[in-house]
Order: structure tokens, then sequence, then C-alpha cells
């Protein structure tokens, strides 16, 4: 391969900021408050990226122990900021 052809077939990525802990809370605080919304509807208020990585976002959120998820009767999935969640939105 000629140095020119492989300058064509690299593909430089723009790296984007990544949808931060504090994204997530803001989102959910101003869909529902201090109560729970709906995992799909939070989703598309989150920063415009690639599904996967708002989804991702969210997973994160949830395994620091920032963001409750409970399945609602209904059977769709629900979230809402835990006690830790509004301390580090306090301290923001």
């Amino acid at each position: 391969m000629t140095c020119a052809a492989l300058d064509a077939a690299t593909v430089i990525g723009v790296a984007l900021k990544r949808i931060t802990d504090e994204d997530v809370l803001d989102a959910i605080v101003e869909l529902a408050g201090d109560g729970y919304c709906l995992v799909p509807e939070l989703v598309l208020t989150l920063p415009k990226r690639s599904h996967a990585d708002r989804q991702r976002a969210l997973k994160r959120s949830i395994n620091r122990g920032l963001v409750l998820e409970r399945r609602g009767p209904d059977g769709r999935m629900h979230v809402a900021i835990a006690s830790e969640g509004w301390r580090q939105l306090r301290a923001a």
C-alpha cells in the first residue's frame, strides 16, 4: 500500500464529550423531579450521541448508585434519582 492509500483508508474520528452523570441526573430532574420517569423518555432527552452512548451513560449512573432503576407494574423500566445522586447534584 502506498502512503496515499493508507491515508485514505484511515478514518479519524472526532472525540465527542462523554455524557456525564450530571447530564443524566439533570435530565431526570427535568423530566420527573423527585419521581420516576420512563427510561425511553429519558434516553431521548440526553445529549445527542448514539443510542448506545446514551444507554451506557444511564447504566454507568445506575452502577455508581446515583440512579435507581425499577420495573413498573406495566413492565416498563423507570428510573429516579437516588439519595447519592441528590448529594452529587447539590455539591455541583
